[in-house]
């Protein structure tokens, strides 16, 4: 029996990365920091290459959605780098013949002076359920060299994980996504001094210090 998805539970959580308003809206603006390269897409095409031959269940004809890579330690949180990715993971599957399935797109087109408008993030204006059995979810990790990417395709009628990938890409690899810790970093509401750069872990360019 096909399982329905529902926004308002965890998936719109991931989907969003809403653990505030302002802090939402500040990652989707850093989102638009950071540039189009071969980088990401080639990341995304290594990730989805490793979960099309660890695959023991999903076929390409069955809907699949991608939801929002989240960070390792904060499930409800993402950044501006998980933003892209989700999106190119999701033109790296369609580029296999996917059935995807958006989760941004709104119940009715809406008409402003500003233009016309169909994707949204606002849970309220999406469809109040979509019939999908398998997702995409991601988690990220940071360490001082640069980012470790955990996918999987979960099966959500029984939360079985039909298949899974792990990479770790470095700075070098990630031009213009990542950059080196400064020598003075925040954590905590607290400032501190390292002696070089690059000691803590690494930042998304445009995200906070």
């Amino acid at each position: 029996m096909r399982k329905t998805l529902v926004f308002i539970a965890a998936l719109l959580l991931s989907a969003c990365a809403n653990s505030g308003e302002d802090q939402s809206t500040d990652n989707l603006e850093r989102g638009n920091q950071l540039p189009s390269t071969s980088a990401m897409n080639h990341l995304s095409e290594q990730i989805v290459r490793e979960l099309v031959e660890q695959n023991d269940e999903l076929r390409s004809d069955q809907p699949l959605l991608v939801a929002t890579p989240v960070l390792l330690d904060s499930f409800n949180q993402t950044n501006a780098f998980g933003l892209q990715l989700q999106q190119g993971l999701i033109a790296a599957l369609h580029g296999r013949q996917f059935n995807l399935v958006d989760i941004n797109v709104g119940d009715n087109i809406r008409v402003t002076p500003q233009g016309d408008f169909l994707l949204t993030r606002d849970w309220k204006k999406l469809p109040s359920g979509i019939a999908v059995e398998h997702v995409v979810v991601s988690t990220l990790s940071m360490n001082t060299k640069g980012i470790v990417v955990n996918s999987r395709i979960v099966n959500i009628t029984n939360n079985r994980v039909v298949s899974a990938s792990q990479g770790a890409f470095n700075i070098s690899e990630l031009p213009g996504y990542l950059k080196a810790s400064e020598t003075i970093t925040s954590r905590d509401g607290l400032l501190y001094r390292d002696p070089v750069r690059g000691l803590q872990q690494v930042q998304v360019i445009g995200g906070s210090q």
